[in-house]
């Protein structure tokens, strides 16, 4: 009973373990199917018995798609399929960056679950496995970075680029800051996030009233005076109204 219970626990490669199920079903009633043809079976009961095994087979591999899909949508923290989106924007000591281009035919860097598309956006879409799955934290683990509280690691098209605090910016100490733009009843306002690496992105496809995250490595400040492009768009169309932009001295 643990073994079935293990095979049918849904993982980080929950995918892959289907499309491995199926493809294994599929090579084994291909192998039947070959053994009927070469055999030429003339009676009715051998005949039934290679229809029960291919039926016995696409049965069990239906069941266990229901199943293990089942499974993890009631394991999931969403209870289901989500499509968050978040925006963020990356300073380097006053230098924006920005992350390492998309290719193939995927267009994207990170997983199916957790990536983004050379769109500066942070992109949830799937069935969340955990509670983390939305963190900014796992965003950047997903796209093959690193952030937490005190450092961040970018892969962009020149390579790696660290910010750590401590570091220097212009022959001073920095450190790394991250601010948050939200909107609600149509009105964005800023804060300053401390533990931006557990930060869970808010709820929403669209952008806004999705996240805004601006990262900063530089002087410590209690404001931000950047903005997502998505933020500054919905102000000209007149869908928001935005507080708290005044450029810092």
């Amino acid at each position: 009973m643990e073994y079935i219970v293990s095979i049918l626990k849904p993982d980080t490669s929950f995918i892959f373990n289907q499309l491995l199920i199926v493809a294994l079903a599929a090579a084994v009633i291909f192998f039947l199917v070959l053994i009927t043809i070469f055999l030429k079976p003339q009676k009715n009961s051998s005949k039934a018995i290679f229809f029960l095994l291919i039926s016995i087979v696409i049965i069990t591999t239906t069941v266990y798609i229901i199943i293990g899909t089942v499974t993890l949508i009631q394991s999931s923290p969403t209870k289901g399929p989500v499509h968050w989106h978040a925006d963020f924007r990356i300073f380097n000591c006053g230098t924006e960056l920005n992350l390492l281009d998309p290719d193939g035919l995927s267009n994207k860097i990170g997983t199916a679950l957790v990536h983004e598309h050379g769109d500066n956006r942070v992109h949830i879409e799937g069935i969340s496995e955990t509670e983390n799955t939305a963190s900014l934290e796992n965003f950047w683990s997903a796209i093959g970075g690193f952030l937490d509280n005190n450092m961040m690691r970018i892969p962009t098209n020149g390579g790696i680029i660290e910010m750590k605090n401590g570091n220097l910016c212009e022959g001073r100490e920095a450190v790394l800051q991250a601010f948050l733009w939200s909107t609600e009843n149509t009105v964005a306002t800023q804060k300053k996030l401390s533990l931006f690496a557990d930060y869970i992105i808010s709820p929403y496809a669209l952008v806004p009233p999705g996240d805004c995250v601006i990262f900063e490595f530089g002087a410590p400040k209690e404001r931000t005076e950047y903005i997502c492009e998505q933020y500054t768009i919905a102000k000209v169309r007149g869908d928001i109204t935005i507080k708290s932009l005044n450029p810092i001295p």
